[in-house]
């Protein structure tokens, strides 16, 4: 099996390739306005998601599209593909990549992209893996921040919500660190970040504060990135029940947050961001999908035609 590259973790990336990536993406950008391109065109992309999801999904088929490929997609793969056969992911990735230029996958548990990549001789890119890693995500969130901060140094970065369980916060903390950035993680107790990520930021040198009261140091961010509990990481629902509502940003939370501060969230929101928010100008995070399609154009166009070599 030849030698392939494939995304499957925020670690792959440094400083210079992180700026090289949003340079791309801004090009992308430029071409998204007139309908597209065709530099894919014969390429075929694999979709195989094994948890449920709308923007990320989308985002990449809308990518591929956009840039003159094609896609084959299963939207439902633990229900309806022959791993109800008991066919194994070491022969879904053989198969697949016969059949595909590039796969992207999402699954329940944490390694299982990496697992299915080793055996395949196409790219494979991480479209979610369990609680661990989402490192599309956290690209195109930095490149949102990016875009309306003009830099990624110097920032105060507020992360608020299920910071134990959120693979989105984890993957932004680990691309974050590459950059001269304040973190102040706002939690319950129980949902607090995980000592092992906390460590690799000291260890990077950034600043870290921790808080469990949003409302008291709102002021001091300018990024609030907010997450969602995710029901679907707990087993018994009484506990997620705990959390739930834990923090709402609204307006008057709003009020007391910098002028300039920019809102993000991965989406989908259950409670913890009020609509009434949507039409503050600060509020970002229905431009983030937009953003995530013109990321994982210069990603795609960097695997199958190997362009910008600093990526």
């Amino acid at each position: 099996m030849h030698e392939v590259e494939h995304i499957l973790s925020t670690d792959q990336f440094g400083r210079d390739e992180l700026l090289a990536l949003f340079e791309q993406a801004d090009e992308m950008e430029k071409i998204l306005e007139v309908g597209g391109e065709d530099v894919l065109h014969g390429k075929i992309m694999a979709t195989l998601f094994f948890e449920p999801s709308t923007r990320t999904r989308f985002s990449f088929e809308s990518a591929m599209l956009r840039l003159g490929g094609r896609v084959i997609s299963n939207a439902d793969m633990a229900n309806t593909s022959s791993l109800k056969k008991q066919e194994t992911l070491e022969d879904t990735g053989r198969t697949v990549s016969q059949m595909a230029d590039v796969i992207v996958m999402r699954h329940p548990d944490a390694g299982s992209v990496a697992k299915l990549a080793s055996f395949c001789d196409v790219p494979v890119i991480n479209g979610g893996d369990g609680p661990s890693d989402h490192p599309t995500q956290g690209l195109l969130d930095l490149y949102t921040i990016w875009k309306e901060k003009g830099s990624l140094d110097g920032l105060t970065v507020g992360m608020v919500g299920d910071l134990k369980f959120g693979r989105v916060v984890h993957s932004q903390c680990k691309l974050l660190k590459e950059f001269d950035v304040k973190f102040i993680f706002v939690s319950p107790k129980g949902l607090e970040v995980p000592a092992e990520i906390a460590e690799e930021l000291a260890d990077a040198g950034c600043e870290i504060e921790l808080s469990e009261n949003l409302e008291e140091i709102i002021e001091k961010m300018d990024v609030i990135s907010m997450t969602r509990v995710q029901e679907e990481r707990f087993e018994d629902k009484s506990d997620y029940e705990k959390y739930a509502g834990a923090y709402v940003l609204d307006e008057s939370l709003m009020k007391k947050a910098k002028n300039d501060a920019i809102v993000i969230h991965p989406l989908p929101r259950v409670d913890e961001i009020s609509p009434e928010v949507d039409e503050d100008p600060r509020a970002k995070y229905f431009e983030q999908p937009k953003n995530g399609v013109a990321v994982r154009m210069a990603l795609l166009k960097k695997l199958l035609i190997g362009e910008n070599d600093n990526l």
